[in-house]
């Protein structure tokens, strides 16, 4: 019940909010662990960890790559589940990512592997995810325990909330292009022209590219008009509205 509440709250709550500040005041009970160089920080239930006092022989492997590299804590969620080490690492070109190993030694034997800046692991063997990395805003992600490895829990959208200005014109329309895309092509609300303030408020989360991309977005503009919109990602990770922009190489 929890995590589906937390799934609904996280679909409303704006980035500009406390919450993507500072997941503390969601989840009080949680220590707060700050690994500056990896740039992550992560929140953990301090009565089911225990520190890491020798640092496993692969770190050196990240050290000579110039990639800041951390196993913190060992983690004990329950649920049949072996004790976990926690390894996050800056990634080579700032990307920030976290994993748990089933094998103290060996990055091959992770369960959990993530992209983000923020994680909260909690001993329901659920782990919640942000960041912004690699996507064109936070994906805000849940994974859950299945009984093998931890598996996300897809969104039927996932919550944008990027206020920003169009570059080009926009065409807002009542259906999704992916459905049909000669039909929402028939079904035009407006076209915006360039300068238009708009609010993305949802990404379709069904359809995602190899890359984790979506460009059907649900759009508000300062009216009250909301329509779905089709903004694609170009080459160079930029896209026609300003502040929608792919946040890694």
């Amino acid at each position: 019940m929890r995590a589906c509440l937390l799934l609904v709250v996280l679909a409303i709550l704006p980035c500009g909010s406390a919450f993507c500040a500072d997941p503390s005041m969601w989840f009080p009970e949680l220590t707060r662990l700050d690994l500056k160089d990896e740039g992550i920080r992560v929140w953990y239930p301090k009565a089911n960890a225990t520190p890491v006092t020798t640092r496993p022989a692969y770190l050196k492997d990240y050290d000579d790559a110039g990639v800041y590299g951390a196993q913190p804590l060992l983690l004990d969620l329950g649920h049949g589940l072996p004790t976990l080490a926690l390894a996050c690492d800056s990634g080579p070109s700032n990307d920030p990512s976290c994993r748990l190993l089933s094998k103290f030694d060996d990055p091959a034997s992770a369960i959990f592997e993530s992209a983000g800046n923020d994680f909260v692991f909690l001993t329901t063997a659920e782990i919640y995810v942000f960041g912004g990395t690699d996507y064109t805003y936070d994906h805000r992600r849940l994974f859950r325990f299945d009984g093998k490895h931890f598996a996300e829990i897809a969104q039927p959208f996932r919550y944008v909330g990027i206020e920003g200005k169009t570059k080009a014109s926009l065409a807002l329309t009542s259906m999704r292009s992916a459905d049909a895309p000669r039909e929402a092509a028939k079904k035009v609300l407006a076209t915006l022209p360039p300068d238009t303030t708009i609010t993305i408020l949802l990404n379709a989360a069904s359809g995602d590219n190899e890359y984790g991309q979506n460009p059907d977005y649900l759009v508000r503009t300062r009216e009250g008009l909301i329509g779905w919109a089709h903004i694609p990602t170009r080459p160079d990770g930029t896209t026609i509205v300003e502040g929608l922009r792919y946040a890694g190489d």
